[in-house]
């Protein structure tokens, strides 16, 4: 499994290329990317024909997926071949599911060289350009690259990915691609490492198609389980490879980790009670519905009244220097978000300007902070870039006196408009203004939605509580360390310098383009407060924060009559007579977020508090120590909360984990990540304490 611990952060490494008569060769590995022949049609004949991509593609029914992995992405030709093939053929409703495993990701550049002269494949390969990720490690999912196809891109060593998905004791893969480089030159990728952790994870039937012939990796295939069959190679090679399944069980790894994150009750849901319309309920219930469940939204007040109710948020991350599960998981979290949203509008489902824009956002931090920072993510198509002084006001469009860290694919967002978008689908109901609804199991073993009186509002096989920190309302979920946070905003109207903003800066506020002529100026953080009545110093916080960390805006303020000429909040404009805030002239919303003692947010299967500390007891006395069970956990009972302030960044990656785990799919993350935002690594805590 894979365990970045405390280590410094580092990119992935990048091939180095030269061309050959126009074909892209490893001067790491001085070994082609593809056969100088015909690169085209020997992915075709090795991979494509012989993996029965077609006929399988053909054969899939509504609701069915085929899952191809492939060891070595390369150059993607393969996988423009699969996304050819599947617009060619794919049956309505059916799903194609790649995991491309790469350890020396290209640049975006090299990218775009290598396989300028498919003519042929040109669209597809601007689409795979286009949703390319950053040379972050870990996995970048990228759904919808056509209709009904998802791409899991893992950056990484094979064998750490493969370890990390074993982990797992599921069986996902239909069919493997092996195509590393020629095992001569590549050892590593051909060895027992490798090979032998592809039968534990493969389905009934499963293939595996491959350019080489080497007696010693025809052995290892056949050595795991796999009958091997010869085929004519392609061009100048005598032969190449395909190997099936056997048919008795797959291979079983040693098991050195404790499943305590696992649950032992997993049934594939049908129909979902979400309870909370904000955007984690929002999120959760689009991706349900996406899956073929049918979903019931139930809101006490209104979508998107609670923490969701900011006219503006922004899709935040900070990275480190040093690799954490809090800095991990941000970054993941930040690069899904990103690039969901961006599909949101440009498939027209959010509206520019008015949901909001994807302009990206400056983060303002002094040079000598920045040092460890840019030896880090040094890369060109790195997330983060960072700015002069110079540079970041050109950008934002305004005067800024510090540069810092500029994330260029980020923007704003109006949360409302987000959750709006994500429940209008055919199979979601939203019932709304019920009040406080708690979640009761049935003796048929489902589940009810129960409002104060004992009423049932609707039942499901599943419930998934994204009610925030009122969550620990739940007897179940009373361990939960989940803290209120009372946030309020500003409403500034866009004047002067102001409505010349560009793109979102961040301070120890943030202040971003202006939607409807107003701005949203904030946050305030009032830890375990939960009232919502604004509060004149709370709009005196915000915007001397914003004048301290934007001097050039301090006059744009004093013309709206919030700040006098020197700074300080003015008493003519913002506040009455009496000193009582004079909501003509300033006005604001409080909300209440929620956090954990963490700070990383939760989502998961409940586990039964009682039966899980009887069953890892032992840890108390060794926490290493490896207990052969999975997590004991409340069937049908999911959590999806503490995302504090940036929800809008971790709930598309979050609602992806959450539907990977109760349909028994390949991950999103991986299980370290996955671990970290498990609700029961709070009892795993208490054991490992002694509490």
């Amino acid at each position: 499994m894979i365990d970045r611990g405390n280590q410094d952060w580092r990119l992935m490494s990048r091939p180095t290329l030269n061309f050959v008569d126009g074909t892209p060769r490893s001067v790491d590995f001085d070994d082609d990317y593809y056969s100088p022949t015909n690169g085209l049609a020997e992915s075709s004949y090795v991979y494509i024909e012989g993996g029965e991509i077609v006929p399988r593609i053909k054969a899939l029914k509504a609701g069915q997926t085929l899952t191809i992995a492939e060891l070595g992405v390369g150059t993607a030709l393969n996988l423009a071949l699969l996304l050819q093939a599947w617009s060619l053929f794919a049956p309505p409703d059916a799903h194609c599911h790649y995991i491309g495993i790469e350890k020396y990701p290209l640049r975006r550049a090299q990218l775009a060289q290598v396989n300028a002269q498919w003519e042929a494949l040109g669209e597809i390969n601007e689409v795979i350009m286009s949703r390319w990720p950053a040379p972050i490690p870990g996995c970048h999912r990228r759904n919808s690259l056509l209709p009904g196809f998802s791409v899991d891109f893992w950056w990484g060593d094979a064998t750490d990915v493969l370890s990390d998905l074993l982990s797992y004791q599921q069986t996902w893969i239909d069919v493997w691609f092996l195509d590393g480089f020629s095992p001569a030159r590549n050892e590593s990728m051909w060895g027992a490492a490798v090979i032998d952790r592809l039968m534990p994870i493969s389905n009934p039937e499963a293939i595996v198609t491959t350019f080489t012939a080497a007696g010693h990796v025809r052995r290892a295939l056949e050595h795991n389980g796999f009958s091997v069959t010869k085929r004519t190679g392609f061009g100048g090679k005598r032969e190449c490879m395909t190997a099936t399944r056997s048919s008795h069980p797959p291979l079983k790894a040693a098991r050195f980790d404790t499943d305590w994150d696992q649950p032992k009750h997993c049934a594939s849901p049908k129909n979902c009670l979400v309870i909370g319309a904000g955007l984690a309920g929002s999120h959760i219930a689009r991706k349900l519905a996406e899956a073929g469940c049918t979903v019931t939204v139930i809101e006490r007040n209104s979508l998107a009244s609670g923490g969701s109710s900011q006219p503006q948020g922004v899709i935040y991350t900070r990275p480190s220097h040093k690799h954490g599960k809090l800095a991990d998981f941000s970054l993941a979290a930040y690069c899904l978000s990103t690039d969901h949203h961006q599909q949101l509008f440009s498939h027209q489902q959010l509206c520019e300007g008015v949901d909001g824009e994807m302009s990206g956002y400056i983060q303002l931090r002094d040079a000598d902070k920045l040092t460890l920072l840019i030896s880090a993510f040094a890369d060109e198509d790195s997330p983060v870039k960072f700015v002069t002084p110079d540079e970041a006001s050109r950008i934002s469009g305004i005067p800024l006196d510090r540069g810092g860290m500029y994330f260029p694919d980020s923007g704003w967002l109006n949360p409302a408009g987000v959750c709006r978008s994500l429940i209008n689908h055919p199979k979601i109901t939203l019932v709304e203004g019920v009040g406080a609804v708690k979640p009761r199991q049935l003796d048929s073993g489902l589940w009810a939605a129960e409002n104060q009186k004992g009423q049932t509002i609707a039942a499901g096989d599943t419930v998934i509580l994204t009610t925030a920190w009122q969550a620990t309302d739940s007897t179940e979920l009373d361990f939960l360390p989940l803290q209120p946070i009372r946030g309020q905003t500003t409403q500034l109207s866009s004047n002067g310098v102001l409505a010349r903003m560009r793109c979102t800066v961040c301070h120890d506020g943030y202040t971003p383009p202006a939607r409807s002529g107003e701005h949203c100026i904030g946050a305030t953080y009032g830890l375990n407060e939960t009232t919502l009545e604004e509060r004149a110093d709370d709009h005196r916080l915000n915007l001397s924060q914003l004048a301290s960390n934007i001097p050039s805006l301090k006059g744009a303020l004093s013309e709206t009559g919030a700040l006098s000429e020197t700074g300080a909040l003015s008493e003519t404009g913002a506040l009455s007579e009496t000193g009582a805030l004079d909501k003509q002239r300033l006005k604001g919303i409080a909300a209440v977020r929620c956090a954990t003692s963490d700070y990383l947010p939760i989502a998961g299967p409940v586990p039964d508090k009682i039966a899980f500390n009887r069953t890892f007891e032992g840890l108390r006395h060794d926490r290493k120590r490896h207990i052969d069970a999975q997590q004991p956990n409340i069937e049908g009972l999911w959590v999806f909360t503490g995302l504090g302030s940036r929800g809008l960044t971790s709930a598309p990656i979050l609602s992806e984990m959450l539907v990977s785990m109760m349909f028994q799919r390949p991950p999103p993350l991986p299980r370290y990540l996955m671990q970290a935002v498990s609700p029961a690594r709070f009892l795993r805590r208490n054991l490992i304490k002694g509490e």
